[in-house]
């Protein structure tokens, strides 16, 4: 696998479990924290797509940060599961949040990227550095599942984007 990075590891090996998808039957952090990044790279995929179709004019970009020194490894996993004690004593690894806000500042304001893109680090892994355009999870790109998950939020907050 060309991306190695925790962040997208997870949204790699992550699913849209449709028959619980607000994990209300069962809750594990990170299967629920995977579940939600996949899903924000499929809605802004296909976001893009719905755009280009009706002529709505929007740009839609997905990014991630990489593996940043932030709190919600230990707010979520806990201190002492398996990611809260790599966040521990592995700290060199994970990049400062200043640096892991760096791919969505660049998808969002540089005028080179792409619409319909996915931006992340350059470095160690894909975990840590400055934004390029990469790879998207395999499951992202599934415009079927995808258009479901569309569907499905429109259906819950009530939006219209017609």
């Amino acid at each position: 696998m060309h991306i190695l990075g925790i962040w997208t590891l997870l949204g790699s090996i992550a699913a849209i479990d449709f028959d619980d998808l607000r994990a209300e039957r069962s809750y594990k952090p990170m299967r629920v924290y995977g579940q939600s990044k996949l899903a924000c790279i499929m809605f802004a995929f296909e976001m893009s797509r719905r755009s280009k179709a009706a002529g709505w004019g929007v740009q839609n970009l997905a990014a991630h940060p990489g593996i940043t020194r932030t709190n919600l490894i230990v707010n979520g996993s806990g201190r002492s599961s398996l990611p809260g004690m790599l966040r521990r004593f592995l700290s060199f690894l994970f990049q400062p949040p200043s640096q892991g806000a760096l791919p969505t500042l660049y998808a969002g304001t540089d005028p080179m990227a792409r619409d319909g893109a996915y931006y992340g680090p350059d470095g160690m892994g894909r975990m840590r550095g400055y934004p390029v355009e990469e790879t998207p999870p395999r499951q992202a790109l599934n415009s079927g599942a995808a258009a479901r998950l569309w569907d499905i939020s429109l259906e819950i907050t009530g939006a219209n984007f017609a």
